[in-house]
């Protein structure tokens, strides 16, 4: 009898030392204040264990049902102690909070979005946090398939000089300054893989993202121009608007058609895309690429 109980004993300390190494505590409870970050949790599986988000985090659509939290450029540091989240997922801007996230003593970690590289890389790292190395492996493996589909379509073919344009004021008549995607960003990337050049290649400016004038249009001339411009149900406009009137095509290729005469303004090289995808360098980078492919050589049969 003793030496029954004590081989059953025995048996659930054996038990007990061969399970306990390998069992990790993987977040649960996970706030994410990054639309991209977000993506890349509910690609990895993680939809779950997601208990709160920006009001951005607009994909899939499982994310829009999630408890929202606020903006992601706004942090709630209350909010975010009532979650009681036992992870943070970050973008750079938040590391601003360094000091008062060191305080709440949640984990966090930061989705770098700076080159591909690093959107590979925050995969990796979300997946490893997370317990889903294999589908982070399965996700970059599936991406990196789909982009070089893509770049064996355009490869060999002439590179058109490329200007991208991330940001302006979407409801003036005619376009004033913007913003346009430098040399240091994951877009100057991807022009290149859509097979164009970036047109600022040659700038020195030591912003990602410089600002440009009609006149500073005028004087770099791109080829082909692409315009980013975002989600009508994210537009702010201190002025009361018409959406469907600025959100038309017509009238935003028009503000671009009204300005300098650039060579893509002469040739008809001036492509629109609307959408948050196109600000979400996640996923769905491979969407992007396609995308800009098709502005770049429409002489592709896509």
């Amino acid at each position: 009898m003793k030496a029954a109980a004590f081989f059953r004993l025995s048996l659930i300390i054996s038990l007990i030392l061969t399970i306990a190494p390998g069992a990790e505590a993987f977040p649960k409870r996970i706030v994410s204040l990054t639309p991209v970050g977000t993506e890349i949790l509910f690609a990895l599986g993680q939809g779950d264990n997601v208990i709160g988000v920006t009001n951005f985090c607009d994909y899939p659509p499982e994310a829009l049902k999630k408890p929202k939290i606020g903006g992601y450029a706004e942090v709630n540091f209350e909010t975010l102690l009532s979650k009681k989240a036992d992870l943070l997922v970050l973008q750079d801007m938040h590391l601003q909070f360094r000091d008062d996230l060191k305080k709440l003593k949640i984990p966090y970690v930061v989705v770098r979005q700076e080159s591909i590289a690093d959107i590979y890389g925050s995969i990796a790292e979300l997946g490893r946090i997370c317990g889903a190395q294999k589908k982070a492996s399965e996700l970059t493996a599936k991406m990196k398939t789909e982009i070089e589909a893509i770049v064996s379509r355009v490869k060999g073919l002439q590179a058109p000089s490329v200007l991208l344009c991330v940001s302006r004021e979407l409801s003036e008549k005619r376009i004033s300054v913007f913003y346009a995607a430098g040399t240091k960003t994951f877009y100057n990337e991807l022009i290149t893989l859509a097979g164009g050049k970036n047109v600022l290649s040659g700038e020195k400016s030591g912003s990602p993202y410089p600002k440009i004038s009609q006149e500073g249009l005028a004087a770099i001339n791109p080829e082909v121009l692409i315009d980013l411009v975002g989600e009508r149900t994210f537009y702010h406009s201190m002025e009361h608007i018409d959406l469907d009137k600025v959100f038309d095509e017509k009238n935003l290729r028009g503000q671009w058609l009204a300005g300098a005469k650039v060579k893509a303004v002469r040739g008809g090289r001036v492509t629109v895309l609307d959408g948050t995808v196109y600000l979400r360098p996640g996923p769905r980078l491979p969407v992007i690429l396609k995308a800009f492919a098709k502005a770049v050589h429409p002489e592709v049969k896509w």
